[in-house]
């Protein structure tokens, strides 16, 4: 029968408990000009809720050589450059982080603007009236979505399926964008190292070959065989268009055939 009585009295006092601190709560609600204009400053800002905030790209290689080998940065980079939705993502993270920085600044700017006069007559003690404000304040708080996982995988199974391997490998979204920008540059390197080569090579004219002929004495410049040897002559660029040389005067001669083609793209 105690027993019973101490249950009864425990009860009693956990909802009587409940009630005064649902009450205080509600007081501090209604009364808190720091939570009112918490309140009107979250209606201002719109962030954005429907970001993925893991993006997963899994590789299965077919052998033990190529998964030890593999670099898992490459998975990435082969799913990063043209993913439209991840980029889209990034910008959607970044509007958020943005919106977010603006919204911090005002936040801290919000301090509690009640007196200890006042919670007296609210008959809540100053301390707790702070306490329970506090905890309102952190709980209505926006926290937006600020940062996104990319999850890149490597496997490989035995033929027999007796051994299973897997490396992994985790990328923030700031990792992510400051990869998408090298490759970025890489790519645009590229290109324009393709048209540097190209445009060296539209500048070989008849006109342009012909006068270094002409200028060499039509004769190889290496092993001094003409066309009467029955060779063919070519002109060669000395410092080859795929190491940077230019189709300039000074960077061209004469070589038969055989010479040219054994020095490839070597600088003499």
């Amino acid at each position: 029968m105690p027993e019973v009585i101490v249950i009864i009295i425990l009860s009693v006092t956990i909802i009587v408990c409940t009630i005064i601190s649902r009450k205080r709560r509600k007081i501090v609600q209604d009364t808190s000009v720091m939570f009112k204009k918490l309140l009107e400053l979250n209606s201002k800002y719109n962030f954005n809720w429907n970001i993925q905030q893991q993006y997963t790209f899994q590789i299965s290689l077919p052998s033990k050589s190529k998964f030890d080998r593999y670099e898992l940065i490459h998975l990435l980079d082969k799913n990063i450059l043209n993913n439209s939705k991840l980029m889209q993502t990034s910008k959607e993270i970044e509007n958020n982080r943005n919106l977010y920085k603006e919204y911090s600044t005002k936040i801290n700017s919000l301090k509690s603007e009640i007196t200890e006069e006042q919670t007296k007559t609210l008959h809540i003690s100053y301390a707790k009236y702070i306490k329970i404000e506090q905890k309102l304040f952190s709980k209505l708080k926006i926290n937006p979505i600020l940062d996104n996982t990319i999850v890149c995988t490597a496997t490989y199974s035995s033929p027999k399926g007796r051994n299973h391997y897997f490396k992994t490998a985790n990328y923030k979204m700031d990792q992510v964008l400051r990869r998408y920008t090298i490759l970025q540059l890489q790519i645009a390197n590229q290109n324009s190292e393709k048209m540097r080569k190209k445009r060296a090579r539209s500048q070989m004219t008849d006109k342009l070959r012909y006068s270094i002929l002409k200028r060499d004495g039509f004769k190889c410049k290496i092993c001094g065989r003409t066309a009467e040897d029955g060779i063919k002559l070519h002109v060669d660029h000395i410092v080859p268009v795929a190491k940077g040389g230019e189709t300039v005067s000074n960077n061209l001669r004469t070589l038969c055939e055989t010479c040219n083609r054994g020095k490839s793209d070597e600088i003499e």
